[in-house]
């Protein structure tokens, strides 16, 4: 049985897809065919889950989008799971993730997404690379959407995870976006895997673009219990706030 460190260790991953389909919208509407954007967060939080031991990350992607409704791309950022010397350390310092999908409209408020992702970690020392896919809908300022890894992490079964985000425009252009999401699966079932249950995670973030660059304050949080909780640092899960300051290109 792998212990509770290693249990979180899987917990780790990529982008959201709401980011990825607001930046398809925006680039649709502008005409454009590639957009891109850098940014630096003071923490990156996966699924209320800090991947950076609690520490600065910088993040960055890049996207071509279709007339057609074709997209594809990659996203990566900096990423530190354990301390230096911990026996669990995996020499991840990169997460490097490459998406292909589709974006349709049914009309100018119902729209649809499906998305196919592949995780890598260049430098790891055992192999933890897996692909992960996402359908979602988007109803005016709701998304809904599933996300499917079916071998997470090379671990030999499925997780899944289910979302709702909803955004608020609120006075002098601000944004305001409320997010709960659910992770559950056969890995959360394995009676051999006891170090992991499924949980729930939300958020709460405001957003504001000042002279060009696109401002994020969030707060997070997990309902993991005091068995797996952990306050701060490595796989940190309990309540954050979390600021990142991005650029579109």
């Amino acid at each position: 049985m792998q212990t509770e460190k290693e249990g979180l260790h899987t917990m780790k991953k990529l982008l959201t897809n709401a980011v990825l389909v607001a930046s398809l919208i925006s680039a649709t509407s502008a005409q454009a065919e590639f957009s891109g954007e850098i940014s630096l967060t003071n923490d990156y939080r996966f699924r209320g889950v800090s991947q950076s031991g609690e520490e600065a990350a910088i993040q960055g992607g890049i996207s071509y989008f279709h007339d057609s409704g074709f997209y594809a791309g990659w996203w990566g950022s900096s990423v530190d799971y354990y301390a230096a010397g911990d026996s669990l350390d995996n020499n991840e310092s990169f997460e490097s993730d490459y998406y292909i999908g589709y974006y349709g409209e049914l009309n100018e408020n119902l729209t649809y997404d499906a998305t196919l992702y592949h995780y890598t970690y260049p430098g790891s020392a055992t192999d933890v690379d897996y692909s992960e896919i996402n359908v979602g809908v988007n109803y005016k300022a709701l998304r809904v959407s599933y996300w499917h890894a079916n071998d997470y992490f090379n671990m030999g079964d499925y997780y899944s995870y289910i979302e709702a985000d909803y955004t608020f425009e609120l006075p002098n252009e601000f944004g305001l976006t409320l997010h709960a999401g659910h992770s559950f699966g056969g890995i959360f079932d394995d009676p051999n895997n006891l170090w992991l249950e499924e949980y729930t995670d939300y958020s709460v973030t405001l957003n504001k673009s000042v002279a060009g660059l696109d401002l994020s304050l969030a707060y997070m949080d997990t309902d993991i219990d005091d068995l797996y909780s952990v306050k701060k640092d490595y796989f940190a899960n309990s309540d954050a706030v979390v600021f990142s300051v991005s650029k579109s290109f």
